[in-house]
């Protein structure tokens, strides 16, 4: 493979006034990279100084501008070099004007993409791009490539403040959302897409418009590049279509693997990968080669399976080795609130799930825990239906606990669901509690829960209505377990 190609081109923001909108963790690595390269930089928030508190004040000194508050995307239409922040909606009229003026706009993921001297790899998906993009690192780095691998975008740290620093020969493998693909105008040398469903959709302004957005990460190869997809998903294949490079694919149907020549597949309990012609560091991939066992994963459920079997080909395609993929495979013990086991309190197992913000991450939960389940559900409302997700609770016949913003939403859409399934009675669902706090839910869904059961945190919403982010819910959901 040919890792860069052609030259790229970079332009240099010494002495250009630049806007950068919003102060997340990216953006604020983004000011100081590009205050050092010598950009004017005029800081856009919807927060106030006061607000700001800490963060304005380390900002001021650097001789940076504000636009805060209300209305503080005003002055933007006049900047002709713009960093947006990943979830900002893309179609606000201050944005859509300062693009028909001629400006720039991009994002921290797109600078770094335009100036990493490495090879990169992405990561994108619906679901399952944490686990795929961290799985994935591991395998390059239990192959014993003697580079730097490197891994970052939407998890970890961020890498702007270091891309001058990464070396050419090193690896880069960055999980990128639909939010940080939606402005750039380059894609990884490997890209990879796990699987596409409704998501996001009170950022994106339709469902098309996020396929359009997750379409970035292979819209911009070269013809050398690589992308992964996922076979068993009628989406991402078609997504495949698109591309200008080479293809390869991950299934869990091995009769559908025999008719690719570039693959990775479950066969029986066995994963096998299949890279013809690939020459590459010391991996070999001439004939079906075993790379793992369903027995040797340490984290449950079939779509764990199909995340290792992409990461599998990512690792591959850079340079991964059978063994190092192999160990990687064996010693992966997950990711934080993934379907993250708690603990066990009176014969109930207890697992962190918080991850799950959308309905088809609770349903990949439903598979992957068989015994009988009590589900916490609800948070902030992605205006995503929850149609499909209650029918599989029913049919699964899951006691559920509901709370925040969603809630009636989830309720209506059970009752619905039990009507359509025949339901007797007064046409409610009557597995269902209503509750106001994390810790009710806790406590109620305690109180259902029997020997032998399981209690799961997966809300199959964002977190934004009640806490700042997943990774806070997760963190009191294992607190209040804790205390049980």
């Amino acid at each position: 493979m040919n890792r860069m190609g052609t030259e790229r081109g970079i332009a240099s923001y010494k002495g250009k006034s630049v806007a950068v909108v919003g102060l997340g963790k990216s953006n604020r690595a983004l000011c100081r990279y590009l205050m050092r390269e010598g950009a004017h930089i005029t800081c856009f928030d919807k927060k106030t100084a006061d607000e700001l508190g800490d963060l304005y004040g380390s900002f001021a000194p650097l001789g940076v501008e504000w636009s805060l508050g209300e209305g503080y995307l005003r002055p933007l239409p006049g900047f002709r070099h713009i960093f947006l922040t990943p979830g900002i909606k893309k179609s606000l009229p201050e944005i859509a004007q300062a693009r028909a003026n001629g400006a720039r706009i991009s994002g921290e993921i797109g600078l770094f993409m335009e100036r990493c001297k490495a090879e990169v790899a992405g990561v994108t998906g619906s679901a399952g791009k944490t686990t795929t993009a961290t799985l994935a690192g591991l395998m390059l780095r239990e192959s014993g490539l003697c580079v730097p691998v490197h891994v970052g975008g939407n998890i970890g740290s961020v890498l702007i403040e270091q891309v001058d620093d990464i070396r050419p020969d090193a690896l880069v493998v960055l999980e990128l959302s639909s939010f940080q693909l939606e402005t750039v105008t380059r894609s990884p040398q490997v890209s990879l897409i796990l699987n596409v469903k409704p998501n996001h959709l009170d950022i994106h302004d339709s469902y098309e418009e996020y396929v359009s957005a997750k379409a970035n990460i292979l819209r911009h190869q070269r013809p050398w590049d690589w992308c992964v997809i996922n076979f068993d998903d009628p989406v991402v294949r078609g997504l495949g279509d698109m591309r200008s490079g080479n293809l390869c694919g991950f299934t869990l149907d091995g009769a559908e693997a025999a008719n690719r020549g570039a693959a990775a597949w479950l066969d029986s309990d066995e994963l096998k990968l299949r890279l013809p012609g690939l020459s590459r560091g010391k991996g070999r991939w001439d004939t079906p080669t075993i790379i793992a066992r369903r027995q040797d994963f340490l984290v449950p459920g079939l779509h764990n399976v199909s995340n290792a079997l992409g990461a599998a080909l990512l690792a591959a395609l850079m340079g991964g080795t059978p063994e190092g993929i192999g160990r990687a495979i064996r010693s992966f013990k997950g990711v934080p609130h993934r379907i993250e086991f708690v603990r066990e309190v009176e014969g109930i197992r207890y697992y962190n799930d918080s991850i799950a913000t959308a309905p088809d991450r609770t349903e990949a939960l439903l598979k992957a825990i068989t015994e009988p389940l009590v589900l916490i559900l609800g948070g902030y409302d992605k205006g995503i239906p929850f149609d499909r997700l209650a029918e599989k609770i029913i049919d699964r016949g899951c006691q559920i606990v509901t709370l925040g913003a969603t809630a009636p939403v989830i309720e209506t859409a059970l009752h619905e669901a039990w009507r359509r399934a025949g339901g007797v009675g007064d046409g409610a669902y009557s597995g269902v509690i209503r509750v106001s706090t994390l810790e009710e839910a806790v406590k109620a869904a305690s109180a259902i829960a029997r020997r032998g059961w399981s209690v799961a945190l997966s809300p199959a919403c964002a977190s934004y209505d009640m806490f700042s982010g997943f990774e806070e819910r997760g963190r009191i959901f294992k607190e209040l377990v804790a205390r049980l």
